[in-house]
């Protein structure tokens, strides 16, 4: 979709504030989207995970990486408008064998990149992958259903 970086995070995603994370849209073309976070050193989940070694935790970087994959699908369905009328959306409903290969610090940018690899009636299936200064962090698949608000 043109100009998808342009928009406004608040315009593409259902989250609020404190369960946005995604900070930018960097790069959509078709089935594929790259996204930005900086999960910023005073975050208060940093205070127990863990003190004195904090480390982003990995359901974070996972859901990270499920909002990457529900503006992919969106972009790939070309649905950011309105569909019959109403938004579309999309619910993770299942992650398939993520795997977290180098722990990801406070204040380090997170790119993550998600592509629809396959859509089957209501639901999406995603590649997902999370890097820090170009190195894997995290990756494996989610599958996403549609819904309608």
């Amino acid at each position: 979709m043109d100009n998808l970086a342009k928009r406004d995070i608040a315009d593409v995603l259902p989250h609020r504030p404190p369960f946005v994370f995604v900070d930018k849209i960097v790069h959509a073309e078709g089935k594929v989207v790259t996204t930005s976070k900086i999960f910023a050193k005073d975050e208060e989940y940093f205070k127990g995970h863990f003190p004195g070694n904090p480390i982003v935790p990995g359901v974070l970087l996972i859901e990270s990486m499920a909002q990457t994959a529900g503006i992919a699908a969106l972009n790939a369905i070309g649905e950011f408008e309105k569909s019959k009328g109403e938004a579309a959306m999309f619910y993770l409903s299942r992650v398939v064998d993520v795997k977290f290969k180098v722990p990801v610090l406070p204040d380090e940018e997170v790119m993550a990149t998600a592509e629809v690899i396959m859509s089957f009636g209501n639901l999406v299936k995603v590649f997902v992958k999370s890097k820090v200064a170009g190195k894997i962090v995290a990756e494996g698949e989610m599958i996403l259903s549609k819904v309608i608000r």
